[in-house]
């Protein structure tokens, strides 16, 4: 039997190692999560906890060499729409820095995370082209539930685009040498919760804990 879908707000007070950790220092600054929220997302069997979106007080688009000579030009971006919470940063950095934008017993999610999350919103878990029937389906579960936002993404030069029109986020999860694994969604119904773009694009970033 299926499970029906519902959504928790809960105040981060209830996690108490979450409350103790919402600022932190990292090697992007003072890190914390956007708000004191969490969200529970569940349904299908599949139960998961998410933070709201990471911001830094790293606001310049600053060359920073995270994987060496190979992986040069990976940007750290902040976001320049207040009302698109959350900071983007290159696949790389979110990479190296896992640990310390996501502290335990949070973690930058995995490739599956993103496939369970679709999946437990009522999704199939795989990519789904423009159609316009996705559309209230990205606004009711990945804008409103998930508490996503079309936050755009940035290019390696740190030009920013998409904004308002389409939200992507990093997995940990690497496809080949040169692409990451991501979550993205648009305004026109795209979903993609197991899409991929260049190392080298901003992407905002949301941790998860386990249960």
């Amino acid at each position: 039997m299926k499970k029906n879908l519902t959504i928790i707000f809960a105040v981060a007070l209830s996690f108490g190692v979450f409350a103790q950790q919402n600022t932190w220092p990292s090697a992007l600054g003072n890190v914390s999560f956007a708000t004191d929220s969490t969200w529970t997302i569940s349904g299908n069997g599949i139960f998961q906890i998410w933070s709201d979106a990471v911001q830094t007080d790293y606001c310049s688009n600053k060359t920073e060499f995270h994987g060496g000579d190979l992986l040069r030009n990976l940007s750290v971006d902040c976001r320049s729409n207040p009302n698109l919470p959350g900071d983007l940063f290159s696949w790389q950095a979110v990479f190296d820095l896992r640990n310390e934008l996501c502290p335990y017993p949070w973690r930058v999610p995995k490739r599956e995370d993103f496939i369970n999350l679709d999946i437990a919103l009522g999704g199939t878990g795989n990519n789904r082209p423009y159609n316009t029937e996705n559309i209230e389906f990205v606004k009711s579960k990945y804008i409103t539930i998930w508490n996503g936002a079309f936050g755009g993404d940035s290019q390696a030069d740190g030009t920013l685009r998409y904004q308002g029109s389409w939200g992507a986020y990093w997995s940990q999860t690497e496809r080949l040498p040169p692409l990451g694994f991501t979550l993205s969604f648009g305004t026109d119904g795209t979903v993609g919760p197991q899409g991929w773009t260049t190392k080298s694009s901003g992407l905002g970033l949301r941790c998860v804990r386990d249960n």
